[in-house]
C-alpha cells in the first residue's frame, strides 16, 4: 500500500508538471523560456557543421573511414563500436562524401555527449521546487562542454576518442536516472527504482567496452554507486541476470571480430578468430610501453600539465565552479551524496590512469575527465543560482512580500546569464581556429601521388609512413584508384621492416622515393634529394641536376649553386616558405659552407631592412662529406615575421664560410617574393625565444633544491650528482604548426657536447603540436614541466641547459627568429649549471 501511494502520489506531481507546461506562454514566460532552453543546444551540431572536416584527415581519421567502409579491422584495440555504427552513418546518410559522413559521425556523437550532460543537470536538479534556474544551469554545463577546445576539435573529424567521452557521459547520465529512481520523501532512499535505468546502463557500458578498453576506468565508480544506492542488489537475482544479459548484449558487437577476421577479402588481422589473436588485439598488447609510465613522484608535474590543458578548455570561474558542484551534491542530502561519490570517483579514476601515460596525445584521453570536469561545473552554477536568491532574501535590505521575490529570480537570472558569458567567450574564441572544412591534405597528397608519377614509367618505389598511407589505402579499397607499377608503387614502412631495411630491400628495382625526409636514411650513407613534395633516395657522387629546378651558374670559394627551386612566390606573413637549392664542389672542401639568405636587401649589405637567415648545419650534408662534382640537393625553407608588411621584397642569396665566418656575397636574387600582410599578427616581442615563428618561448623558470633560476639566468644553478632540476617552460602558440614538433632539453658542456637528454612530444606526451589535424590553437599558452635528474657517473664541471624544437618524424630543428625576423640558430640556452663533487 505504500508502494502504491508513493507512485500515486508522484503520478499526481506528474500531471500537476504537465499542467503547469500547458499554461499560455503568455501567463507563463517562465515556462516558455524553459522550454527553449533545450532549443539552444541547436548552437553545437550548427558549429560542428560550418567547421566538420569534408574530406580525408591524414592518419588514423582516414583509417576508421576505410576500415568502416570496406568492414575491416582497425589497429588495436580495433574499435568494433565504431567501424559498425560508421558503416551506417556511410551507408544510411544521403548526403556528402563518404569521409564526411564519418566525420559526421563525431560531430553528433559530441552532440549527445552534450545533451546527456544537460540531461543529468536537469535531473539532478529534478526535485527542486523551481526548475527554471536549472535549465541555465544545464544550459551552462552542456555548452561549456561541447564548445571546450578538446572537445570541438575531436568533434569536426573521424576519432573514437569523442566517441569513448560520450559512453562515459551517458553511462554516468543512465546511473544518475537509475539512483534518482530510488529517491523517496525527503530525499530518503529506498529499495524501489525503475530498473530499467540499470538495464539500459548494462547495455552503454557492454558497447562501450566493445569501443575501447578505456571506458573500463569508470567501472569503479559504477559499481561503488549500485552498492551504495542498493545494498541489496547482489541479492536480488532476477535483477542480477537481466543486467548481466543486457552487457552481454552489449559485448556482443565483439563477435564482429571473430567472424569477419576469418572472411576474405579483410582489410586487418586474419587471426582474430582465435582466442590469442582476438585477446592480443582488443587488449592491445602491443602498445604496453604507453601504459603508466610516470612514477609518484612526478604527479606534481602532471597535475600542472592537467591544470595547463583544463585552461586551454575553460575559464577560471567555469573552472572554480567543478568542486563547488561536487561539495553542493555532498551537502544535498543522502542521495545526492551518492551521485556526488560517482561522480568524483569516475573522475579520479579516468583522471589517474590518462595522466600516467605517455601516450602521443593524451589530450584526447582526456575527453572524459574534461566533460565530467563541465558537468560538475554545471551542477556549481545550480549551486550558486539557488544561493543567490537565499542570500538576497535573507538580507535585511531585501524589501519583503512579492517585490523581494521577485529580485531573488531576476538575481539568479543575472547570475545563470553572466556565467552564460563564458561558453559565449569560448565560441569566439575558438571559431576563428577550429575549422577543418578546408582542410585538405589527405586528398592533396592522394592527387600529388598521381600527378607527380603518372606517365614516368620509372617503376619506383614509394614509401610511406602510416599518416601517408592511409589515404592511399582509401583510393585504392573505396574508390578502387591505384597507381600504375610501370610508374609507382607504394609501400607501407612498418616496425617488421623499417626505413634503412626498406631501402635496401627496394632500391635495385628502380628509384626509390620516401613521403618525407627521414635522418636515417641519410645516416646511412644515401642521400635525399627533394623531388616536388617527395625526396629521393640517391646514392652518393650524383651528378645530375633535377630537371623541375631552375638552373644556376654561380660560386663563391669553393661551392658553385647550380639550381634552386621556390615554388611559392605569393605568401603571407608568417608563412613557412620552401625554398630548394642545388650544389655542388669541384672538389671535397676542407671547410663547412651554409647558405645565406636576404629577404628585402642584399646579405650583410648594411640594409637594417634586409631580413637574413644564415642557415645551421643541422640535418644539412657538411661540405666536407661532399663528393668532388657531386650535386648535393637540400631544402632550406624559412619563416617569414608575422608582422611582415605587404609588399614585394627582393629575395638573395649568398654563402657564408663557417669555418672564417666570412661571408661570400654571390650576384643573383631568386625573388621577388610578394608578400600579403597578416590583418592580426601576434605579438612575439616579449618572447625568450620564437622558434619557426610557430612557438614562441615565452618564460622558462628552473628549480633545484632551494635554488630557482629565471631563464635566462646568469649565475650558475649548482647542483651535485642525484639532485634533479624541475624545468618549467611555458610555450605560447604563434601560428598553427604543420608538423608534429618534440621539444627537446639536453645538458651539454662549452664544446656542444650533450651528457642529458629529455626529448619528449610538449607536456609530457600530452598536447602534439600537430596530429592528424594542428592541435595548438595561435595564442594558446601551455606549461610544459621536465624533471631532469644529474647522474650519478656525470664528471663534476660546467654545464648549460639547452632547450628547442624539431620535427618529430624528420627530426629537423626549427630555427630561432629574433625580434627583426633574422635567423639567428636552433636552440635557446636557457643558463649555466655547475656540477659539484
Amino acid at each position: 500500500m505504500v508502494i502504491g501511494e508513493r507512485r500515486a502520489e508522484s503520478g499526481e506531481r506528474r500531471a500537476a508538471r504537465r499542467a503547469s507546461n500547458l499554461q499560455s506562454p503568455i501567463s507563463n514566460p517562465q515556462s516558455l523560456i524553459s522550454n527553449l532552453q533545450p532549443l539552444l543546444l541547436l548552437a553545437l551540431p550548427l558549429l560542428y557543421l560550418l567547421t566538420l572536416a569534408r574530406s580525408l584527415v591524414l592518419g588514423d581519421p582516414t583509417e576508421y573511414t576505410l576500415v568502416a567502409n570496406v568492414l575491416g579491422i582497425a589497429h588495436p584495440p580495433g574499435y568494433a563500436f565504431i567501424t559498425l555504427a560508421g558503416k551506417l552513418f556511410q551507408t544510411l546518410i544521403p548526403l556528402g562524401d563518404i569521409p564526411w559522413r564519418m566525420h559526421l559521425l563525431s560531430a553528433t556523437s559530441a552532440t549527445v555527449a552534450a545533451i546527456f550532460i544537460y540531461g543529468m543537470i536537469r535531473a539532478v536538479a529534478g526535485r527542486e521546487p523551481d526548475r527554471f534556474p536549472a535549465g541555465w544551469a544545464a544550459l551552462f554545463g552542456a555548452l561549456s562542454v561541447g564548445l571546450a577546445t578538446d572537445v570541438w576539435q575531436h568533434a569536426i573529424h573521424a576519432n573514437p576518442h569523442i566517441i569513448t567521452a560520450t559512453f562515459l557521459m551517458a553511462n554516468l547520465y543512465l546511473l544518475t536516472r537509475w539512483g534518482l529512481s530510488h529517491a523517496g520523501d525527503a530525499g530518503k532512499l529506498t529499495d524501489e527504482g525503475d530498473d530499467r535505468w540499470l538495464y539500459i546502463f548494462a547495455l552503454s557500458a557492454g558497447l562501450g567496452i566493445t569501443h575501447h578498453p578505456l571506458t573500463v576506468f569508470g567501472f569503479p565508480a559504477y559499481g561503488l554507486f549500485i552498492l551504495t544506492v542498493r545494498p541489496g542488489i547482489w541479492r536480488q537475482g532476477r535483477t542480477i541476470v537481466r543486467t548481466l544479459l543486457m552487457a552481454l548484449l552489449g559485448l556482443s558487437v565483439w563477435l564482429y571480430f571473430p567472424l569477419r577476421s576469418a572472411m576474405e577479402p579483410v582489410f586487418g588481422p586474419h587471426n582474430m578468430n582465435t582466442l590469442q589473436g582476438f585477446l592480443d588485439h582488443v587488449l592491445a598488447r602491443g602498445l604496453t610501453e604507453s601504459l603508466p609510465f610516470y612514477s609518484l613522484a612526478e604527479q606534481p608535474l602532471r597535475t600542472l600539465v592537467f591544470w595547463t590543458l583544463m585552461r586551454l578548455q575553460y575559464a577560471l570561474p567555469t573552472i572554480l565552479l567543478a568542486p563547488l558542484g561536487l561539495l553542493w551534491l555532498w551537502r544535498a542530502g543522502p542521495l545526492r551524496r551518492r551521485l556526488a561519490l560517482l561522480y568524483g570517483v569516475a573522475f579520479l579514476a579516468n583522471y589517474a590512469f590518462v595522466i600516467s601515460l605517455r601516450a602521443q596525445d593524451i589530450m584526447a584521453y582526456l575527453l572524459g575527465p574534461f566533460m565530467l570536469w563541465g558537468m560538475l561545473s554545471g551542477l556549481g552554477l545550480l549551486a550558486v543560482v539557488h544561493a543567490a536568491p537565499s542570500w538576497i532574501l535573507s538580507s535585511r535590505w531585501t524589501q519583503s512580500g512579492r517585490w523581494a521575490q521577485s529580485t531573488a529570480r531576476v538575481a539568479a537570472l543575472l547570475v545563470a546569464v553572466f556565467f552564460l558569458l563564458g561558453p559565449v567567450q569560448q565560441a569566439a574564441r575558438n571559431l576563428p581556429h577550429i575549422s577543418l572544412r578546408d582542410y585538405d591534405e589527405g586528398r592533396g597528397y592522394v592527387e600529388a601521388v598521381f600527378d607527380y608519377f603518372e606517365g614516368r614509367a620509372e617503376r619506383a618505389v614509394l614509401l610511406h609512413d602510416w599518416e601517408h598511407m592511409t589515404p592511399m589505402w582509401y583510393e585504392r579499397f573505396v574508390n578502387e584508384r591505384w597507381p600504375d607499377p610501370t610508374d609507382v608503387r607504394p609501400e607501407f614502412v612498418s616496425t617488421q621492416q623499417p626505413w634503412v631495411e626498406s631501402v635496401y630491400a627496394y632500391l635495385g628495382g628502380g628509384p626509390v622515393y620516401l613521403n618525407g625526409y627521414r635522418s636515417e636514411i641519410v645516416a646511412a650513407g644515401f642521400r635525399l634529394r627533394p623531388r616536388g613534395p617527395f625526396y629521393e633516395v640517391v646514392e652518393p657522387g650524383e651528378e645530375s641536376i633535377p630537371p623541375e629546378l631552375d638552373e644556376l651558374a654561380v660560386s663563391a670559394g669553393e661551392i658553385e649553386v647550380v639550381g634552386y627551386g621556390l615554388p611559392r612566390r605569393e605568401v603571407t606573413a608568417g608563412d613557412f616558405v620552401p625554398l630548394v637549392l642545388a650544389m655542388r664542389a669541384p672538389q671535397t672542401p676542407e671547410e663547412y659552407y651554409v647558405p645565406s639568405l636576404a629577404l628585402g636587401g642584399v646579405p650583410s649589405g648594411g640594409d637594417k631592412q634586409a631580413i637574413e637567415y644564415t642557415y645551421t648545419t643541422d640535418h644539412h650534408l657538411l661540405t666536407p662529406l661532399w663528393e668532388p662534382e657531386e650535386v648535393i640537393v637540400e631544402r632550406f625553407d624559412f619563416a617569414l615575421p608575422h608582422d611582415l608588411p605587404a609588399g614585394s621584397y627582393p629575395l638573395s642569396l649568398a654563402l657564408k664560410n663557417l669555418s672564417q665566418d666570412e661571408l661570400l656575397p654571390l650576384d643573383v636574387e631568386l625573388g621577388p617574393l610578394e608578400v600579403r600582410a597578416q590583418p592580426r599578427p601576434p605579438h612575439t616581442d616579449e618572447l625568450l625565444a620564437n622558434f619557426r615563428q610557430r612557438v614562441g618561448l615565452s618564460m622558462a623558470w628552473a628549480q633545484s633544491g632551494l635554488s630557482l633560476r629565471r631563464g635566462p639566468w646568469q649565475t650558475p644553478l649548482t647542483v651535485q650528482n642525484g639532485d634533479t632540476i624541475n624545468l618549467f617552460l611555458q610555450w605560447r602558440s604563434l601560428a598553427q604548426a604543420e608538423e608534429s614538433y618534440t621539444v627537446f632539453v639536453h645538458l651539454i658542456d662549452a664544446a656542444n657536447r650533450s651528457y642529458q637528454e629529455l626529448d619528449y612530444t610538449p607536456l609530457g606526451g600530452a598536447a602534439p603540436t600537430h596530429l592528424w589535424i594542428p592541435k595548438w590553437l595561435p595564442g594558446q599558452r601551455l606549461w610544459d614541466p621536465y624533471r631532469l635528474t644529474i647522474r650519478d657517473d656525470l664528471p663534476p664541471g660546467d654545464y648549460f641547459i639547452e632547450v628547442g624544437l624539431y620535427e618529430m618524424t624528420s627530426g629537423r630543428r626549427l630555427h630561432l627568429a629574433d625580434a627583426q625576423g633574422n635567423l639567428v640558430g636552433d636552440r635557446y640556452i636557457l643558463g649555466p649549471v655547475v656540477v659539484r663533487e
